[in-house]
């Protein structure tokens, strides 16, 4: 299960560790149950525990954004470590995602 909590009406959800082949699918399958179940629309992933991201990882963050872009929603992302935000800069993705540098201006960006 996906460590998450709900602030301001917008559902924010804490991954951690390497989101790679091994974890992908459950990440997505769960970020959709939550969006889903609690029919959110505002998503906030905190990046913060994600050491480093695979191209599963990142299938998995870009089915979530356009699971929420069919809802008229919205997916914000914060705290990706340089490691990382280097690799969505490598592959042209960061000009896809909002991605801001702290949870609490993720939040207020809604």
């Amino acid at each position: 299960m996906l460590r998450h909590e709900i602030k301001k009406d917008i559902l924010v959800v804490y991954l951690e560790g390497r989101l790679d082949v091994s974890v992908a699918n459950e990440v997505e399958e769960g970020l959709a149950e939550l969006i889903d179940n609690g029919d959110h629309k505002k998503v906030v992933l905190n990046m913060d525990g994600i050491e480093y991201m695979s191209s599963s990882g990142f299938r998995a963050c870009i089915s979530t954004l356009r699971k929420l872009n069919a809802k008229e929603g919205a997916l914000k992302m914060c705290n990706i470590k340089p490691a990382v935000k280097r690799i969505f800069d490598v592959i042209e993705l960061t000009s896809l995602f909002d991605i801001y540098s702290s949870e609490e201006e993720a939040i207020s960006s809604f």
